[in-house]
């Protein structure tokens, strides 16, 4: 007799994502998966361009919650989490493509491997489909130096998973905390790995399971946007959750060599994404020390 498999809730913001989201929505229903232990819950961030319309009108099983505003990603995704009725939990992007067997993949991997607290697979670009765009991240802790994690062919456990394709359970996002909101472009997907392995539970790559990730066009189109959350993001997740000597020799690398080498010799426009971003954190210094975790 075959394995019954359990409840999976896959749940995703869109925010005038065209015709990505239903290409999303299109492939998990080619899941092989059981059709009723599957729900699909999306977030409408107040689009302008009809996305949720659009899903409505196509997809009648989809459950859509309208926001008035767009609340980012990580808050999107706690809403869906809360309303959601699935053991499980995939947390994904609108413009992610799944390949017919990687749910289940995921699945029966961490039915069999109790320890595993969250688990993701290996990630091509839409664009170019044979080529890799994710198999886990690094961070070096006395740099920050953010990198992909080398061997994509190899069941591993990186620093962490890329938030486009993430599955977890209810129970341990009830336990550890759901995705923090206060991240709103990037490190939501780091903060969440690093709290379920602080849980005692490991966080794993699985390459057998593969999806397909659109690239973040209207976000390269506003690159100074781009670069102020990430900077934001990721001076707030060091503040967070690493200790201070650490915070120490990454903040003055970036301030003292790296932003102005990028700034000088390559002209990338990263200067003042990066003070606007430094000066925000100071500004939330205290909030986010009470949220630290070291």
């Amino acid at each position: 007799m075959s394995q019954k498999l359990p409840s999976v809730s896959i749940v995703f913001p869109v925010y005038n994502g065209g015709n990505q989201p239903l290409e999303c929505i299109k492939s998990i229903t080619k899941l092989n998966y059981p059709k009723n232990e599957l729900e699909t819950i999306v977030v409408d961030n107040n689009s302008s361009d009809g996305s949720g319309k659009r899903i409505r009108d196509k997809y009648k099983f989809v459950k859509i919650i309208i926001n008035s505003t767009n609340v980012g990603f990580a808050s999107a995704v706690n809403q869906a989490i809360k309303q959601s009725k699935g053991k499980y939990v995939f947390i994904a992007n609108d413009d992610l493509v799944f390949e017919k067997n990687s749910l289940k993949h995921l699945i029966l991997y961490m039915l069999s491997n109790p320890q595993i607290g969250i688990t993701s697979g290996k990630i091509f670009l839409k664009s170019n489909p044979k080529k890799l765009s994710s198999a886990g991240y690094t961070m070096n802790k006395w740099t920050g130096n953010v990198k992909s994690d080398p061997k994509p062919n190899i069941i591993k456990e990186p620093d962490w998973l890329q938030g486009c394709a993430l599955l977890t359970t209810k129970k341990i996002l009830k336990s550890v905390g759901f995705l923090d909101s206060e991240y709103k472009h990037s490190f939501e997907d780091f903060d969440l790995c690093l709290k379920i392995r602080r849980a005692g539970l490991k966080v794993v790559y699985l390459p057998k399971a593969v999806f397909w990730h659109g690239e973040s066009i209207s976000a390269d189109k506003n690159k100074s946007f781009k670069y102020y959350h990430w900077y934001r993001s990721k001076i707030r997740f060091l503040i967070k959750n690493m200790p201070f000597i650490n915070i120490l020799s990454i903040l003055l690398l970036q301030i003292f060599l790296i932003t102005p080498y990028r700034a000088i010799i390559l002209r990338d426009d990263r200067f003042f994404p990066f003070l606007k971003a430094f000066f925000w954190n100071l500004k939330n210094l205290n909030k986010t020390l009470k949220a630290k975790n070291i």
